[in-house]
């Protein structure tokens, strides 16, 4: 077999399996990712902070490197590239799953504000206030439970359409929706509201 002439330089032990993975050896690639799939996922779990998150991304950064593996030179140790596509992606899925909350956010903000045509003001005003209150709780709970929420309830979209919006399994939909709503009745319960 070759040598790679940069693994020598970097004492990277990954050089051969990387070298027969760029020459489209499929079992080469197939252990590469196997050797470095714990690596990727404790990353993005520790960035996503959220198990099903990091396992979906994991997916995504092995894609990546798999498109990207002919342009790697060798100018780092391959794990060293592996994690700057890993951490990118992390950074870039956080981000978005942020100014998405953000925008449901606002928007259901703006929708709460509307009074509702079938109450008097007496009633308007009641209800107002228990939905503030509601919402007040629910922003206490963690980002993504927040975001399902207002997508479910406030933007009244299906679990499919949620699934596409946040580019999630439906299966993680539905058990994000569970989950906060288990949350929301613990902290209304907390307080008296049931």
């Amino acid at each position: 077999m070759a040598t790679v002439p940069w693994a020598d330089t970097l004492n990277d032990p990954l050089a051969e399996l990387v070298e027969q993975a760029q020459r489209g050896d499929r079992v080469a690639l197939a252990e590469l990712i196997r050797e470095t799939q714990d690596r990727v996922y404790n990353l993005a779990y520790r960035i996503l902070g959220n198990a099903q998150e990091a396992e979906d991304l994991t997916q995504e950064v092995f894609v990546r490197m798999w498109r990207a593996l002919p342009r790697f030179r060798g100018d780092s140790k391959f794990t060293t590239w592996l994690h700057t596509i890993a951490t990118n992606a992390c950074l870039n899925r956080k981000r978005s799953l942020r100014r998405q909350l953000d925008t449901q956010l606002d928007a259901a903000n703006w929708l709460d504000a509307l009074p509702s045509a079938e109450d008097g003001p007496a009633e308007d005003l009641l209800a107002r206030d228990e939905r503030t209150r509601l919402w007040e709780m629910v922003e206490r709970l963690p980002e993504k439970y927040r975001l399902v929420l207002t997508l479910f309830y406030q933007q009244q979209l299906t679990y499919q359409e949620i699934a596409q919006v946040l580019t999630l399994p439906l299966g993680t939909v539905k058990a994000h929706l569970n989950r906060a709503r288990n949350a929301l009745a613990a902290s209304l319960e907390k307080v008296g509201i049931r």
